[in-house]
Parts: structure tokens; C-alpha cells; sequence
């Protein structure tokens, strides 16, 4: 849309100046007199003065219309930097929530993976619990903790230990108040 107004901005100054051209080459011979339409007679000075005027009438037009045609030039140009700026925000933008779907989906893995732990951990005895978990960040064994049901929940700590069924309590209180 701006291409196209700067196109017809450029075409009208280019006709204004066509017809300024035309009469100053055109009507105005070098000694400063105009030939009448078709006949050989010159034109009276009033009529020449005011074709004069005229010319300077369209002169001063076109300086108008060029002075406007550099404002437009220098808004378009402060648009084309702006929509710049806009174009790289928006794939910058673009780039960055495509790294936090990752993440979400990233995120969605491990909580059903947790919850799939979680179900096979409800299976089973402290005893068989105490191995596995010793081996687990506590970061897993929240997730996992998380999906388990209150009743199995018990069994999970308690094959934790005294000190990190604590640990992992505070860490899940803590979590909750924040």
C-alpha cells in the first residue's frame, strides 16, 4: 500500500513537471514571446504576462508537491525502520515461544513419564521401593510423588528414609507456599 502511494506520488510530480516543461520548451521562445495558436502573430505582453505567471504558479506547485513527496520519502522511510524493528521483534517473539513449546512439551514428558513411575511404584513394597528410590534425584522422586495416590504416598516415603522423606517435605511445602 505505501509502495503504491509513493508510486502515484512520484507519477503526479512527474505529470506536473511534463506540463511545466511543456511550457517552458514548448510555448515560450528564446527571446521570451509566445507564437498565437497556428498563426504567426506574437501574443500581446498582457498575454504573455500572464502565461509567465502561469508557469510560475506551476512552478511554485511543484515545489509544493516535491517538498511533500521528501516528507513522505522521510515518513516512509521512518515506517520502513519501524516495520523493521516490528519484523525482527516478531521472529525474535516467533523464536522464543517456540522454545517455551519445546519446554511445555518438554515438560508434558516428564509428567507423564512421572505418572507412569508412579503407577508402577504403587505396585510395589517398601522393600522392593528402597533400591530404586535410593538411586533417584529428588527432583525425580517429587515428580513421582506428585502423581501417587494418597494411600500409596506413605509407601514412597517411607522407603526414602528419615532424612530425605524431610528433605522432600520441605521441598514439596515450600513449593506449595511460594
Amino acid at each position: 500500500m505505501k509502495k503504491l502511494l509513493m508510486g502515484l506520488a512520484i507519477a503526479l510530480i512527474f505529470f506536473v513537471l511534463m506540463i511545466v516543461l511543456f511550457f517552458v520548451f514548448f510555448l515560450v521562445t528564446s527571446n521570451g514571446e509566445m507564437l498565437a495558436e497556428g498563426e504567426g502573430e506574437t501574443l500581446s505582453s498582457k498575454e504573455m504576462q500572464a502565461i509567465i505567471q502561469e508557469r510560475d504558479s506551476l512552478l511554485v506547485d511543484l515545489d509544493s508537491i516535491q517538498s511533500v513527496l521528501a516528507h513522505s520519502n522521510v515518513a516512509l522511510d521512518s515506517l520502513e525502520q519501524e516495520l523493521t524493528f516490528e519484523s525482527a521483534t516478531a521472529r525474535t517473539l516467533e523464536r522464543r515461544l517456540q522454545e517455551k513449546d519445546a519446554e511445555i512439551e518438554s515438560l508434558r514428558r516428564v509428567d507423564v513419564n512421572a505418572q507412569d513411575m508412579a503407577r508402577t511404584f504403587a505396585t510395589m513394597t517398601v522393600a522392593e521401593l528402597i533400591p530404586i528410590v535410593a538411586k533417584l534425584s529428588d527432583d525425580v522422586v517429587m515428580d513421582i510423588y506428585k502423581h501417587t495416590t494418597s494411600k500409596r504416598k506413605k509407601f514412597l516415603l517411607a522407603a526414602l528414609g528419615d532424612d530425605r522423606a524431610a528433605t522432600l517435605t520441605n521441598r514439596l511445602v515450600k513449593r506449595k507456599g511460594s
